[in-house]
């Protein structure tokens, strides 16, 4: 089966879980909560797209396809929906049915990320002092964006490392670090290989991974998934099946995904031993203790990302290492970043991500933590002034 035709396959969906219009969607919804439209919570787009399958002749189907596209993909909504519907999934069905300017440009973002990366964010660094201080345009945010992608260390490490714990020894293990880390942040990866090894884990050299494919799919890019899926898989077959070790939360809901894909490997046994092999981070050295150094920030508050689970484990290790001095937000949702969305509806990505630092509340001299790449983008492009953001591996100081 080629790739077009697993895309074929999925796409249809006719006999998947239908909306009963109850509502519970629009309570999470970050969409929702910061434009007050209704018309942009999952239920208004679902309301669309059966109104567009079954009387199509009714609506400009463009119109209904772009307004049914204005979707985050945080997943929130699949997450409460009693019927589990998963309209992130239907609008990504969308976006593959009506290809824009704004789902090509985001291809071919992804897509040649390891050379347009760094050199965006070079570019972006040196373009940002350019742009009025305070400005809150699309073009300003464009270029905090990209400057923050080759930000140096915005925080001054402060989370020590102390008694280690045992990370299983001996067992084969490798860093899956998604596109962020492989082609400009690379600390990252610095960084996650000292924790590993300060927990006694073997670290692998890297194989040849790419990116999980989430973004891609969300976009309605899905022959570019399924060939993003195969290409890890295959690398992950090829390096002797280890353990895959993530730091990032969306990164790792997409590869928590492949497993349910039947055509990506040989049988049921190597897709359950790819799922028990996918592991957070914070998972293997959430037993391990640690202090925190003289002098680090008062005010810690942590953004928990959309794809990361209920029980957040990396949530659960800053509470531990950090103690009283951690804040949790329960009024902080999506951070706004959206994938595409940023291209084709920038303004409405804007006010989520402004909504987000409402509910995070934090005045000047906090530090923001969380913990996926996007989320990071996203956060420092959008801070208020005197905010600095960072990922939660940029806090931890590895003593000599």
């Amino acid at each position: 089966m080629t790739d077009e035709d697993k895309v074929t396959q999925q796409a249809e969906g006719r006999n998947e879980p239908q909306c009963i219009l109850c509502g519970r969607c629009l309570e999470v919804c970050p969409l929702v909560a910061a434009t007050g439209r209704e018309e942009l919570g999952p239920r208004g787009k679902m309301l669309l797209l059966l109104r567009l399958r079954e009387a199509p002749q009714t609506l400009c189907e463009d119109d209904a396809a772009r307004l049914a596209s204005m979707c985050l993909s945080c997943g929130r909504c699949a997450k409460v929906c009693p019927q589990k519907v998963n309209v992130p999934l239907a609008v990504a069905r969308v976006r593959q049915a009506h290809p824009g300017f704004a789902r090509w440009l985001w291809k071919a973002w992804i897509g040649s990320s390891r050379l347009s990366w760094p050199a965006a964010a070079r570019l972006g660094r040196a373009a940002v002092r350019l742009a009025p201080a305070g400005s809150e345009s699309r073009a300003a945010r464009t270029l905090r964006s990209l400057s923050a992608m080759a930000a140096e260390e915005t925080v001054t490490p402060w989370i020590v490392p102390d008694v280690a714990p045992a990370c299983a020894p001996g067992e084969k293990t490798v860093l899956f670090p998604g596109c962020l880390a492989s082609n400009v942040r690379r600390r990252y990866v610095r960084a996650a290989t000292a924790l590993l090894s300060w927990c006694g884990a073997e670290v692998e050299s890297m194989p040849d991974f790419g990116c999980c494919g989430g973004t891609l799919g969300h976009a309605g890019l899905g022959v570019e998934q399924a060939k993003a899926r195969a290409r890890n898989v295959a690398a992950w077959r090829a390096a002797g099946r280890p353990r895959m070790v993530t730091f990032c939360a969306s990164c790792h809901a997409g590869l928590a995904e492949y497993a349910a894909d039947a055509t990506l490997f040989a049988d049921a046994a190597e897709a359950a031993a790819f799922a028990a092999a996918l592991v957070p981070l914070s998972v293997l050295v959430a037993d391990g203790g640690f202090r925190v150094e003289d002098g680090g920030p008062a005010a810690v508050v942590y953004h928990r990302p959309c794809h990361a689970p209920q029980d957040d484990p990396d949530a659960r290790l800053l509470r531990k290492a950090l103690g009283g001095r951690l804040r949790i937000p329960d009024r902080a949702r999506c951070c706004g970043m959206g994938g595409v969305l940023q291209l084709s509806a920038p303004e409405l990505s804007a006010q989520v991500a402004d909504a987000c630092w409402d509910g995070l509340d934090a005045v000047e001299g906090t530090v923001v933590l969380t913990g996926c790449s996007g989320c990071v983008l996203q956060l420092a492009a959008s801070a208020p002034r005197g905010v600095r953001v960072a990922h939660w591996l940029d806090a931890l100081h590895f003593e000599e």
